[in-house]
């Protein structure tokens, strides 16, 4: 039943992109298509042996399932995110606050099944903020992308620093 909640979440995103994202200009979105797969995969291997969180594993393990969401959650997110991104700040917020409610209440409903775990301090606030800062963050890989990654390369350092894992669980 597990992994029929991920496949059916991947399912509803692909369903839902196809019907409101922007496929005639994917290309423009596919930069930063990448960039979130990859920021994704970065956070898998850093903390493979500390994780912050875990899927529960039943057909496929915590790692397949991280990168089922990465491979279509997060494309779908991009094709839909960008497009419609208001031009105003306070509209730019509330464009904001609503995909952050998309990505946090699937994550409270895995948790409340018991379909996805908190480990080694990380914790439903952490999510919210963290979708808070990843959010503008697309947005600025977007527009601006060298400024993103010099962000996403100083983040994990300071993600590391405040939840005190130490770098030598990394593999």
């Amino acid at each position: 039943m597990i992994i029929i909640y991920y496949i059916f979440l991947s399912l509803v995103s692909i369903y839902i992109c196809y019907k409101l994202g922007d496929w005639e200009n994917w290309i423009k979105y596919y930069p930063t298509i990448l960039f979130f797969i990859l920021s994704s995969v970065v956070c898998i291997v850093l903390t493979y042996d500390h994780p912050l969180w875990l899927y529960k594993p039943q057909i496929l393990n915590h790692t397949f399932t991280d990168l089922l969401i990465s491979i279509t959650v997060y494309p779908c997110t991009i094709m839909m995110f960008i497009p419609h991104l208001p031009k105003k700040l306070p509209k730019i917020i509330l464009h904001i606050s609503i995909y952050v409610a998309v990505y946090t209440i699937p994550e409270l409903i895995a948790v409340k099944l018991g379909y996805f775990t908190y480990h080694n301090g990380w914790n439903i606030w952490y999510t919210i903020i963290f979708n808070y800062i990843m959010f503008p963050i697309i947005i600025l890989h977007y527009k601006k992308p060298l400024y993103a990654w010099l962000i996403a390369l100083v983040s994990p350092h300071i993600l590391f620093f405040l939840l005190k894992i130490p770098y030598n669980v990394i593999r």
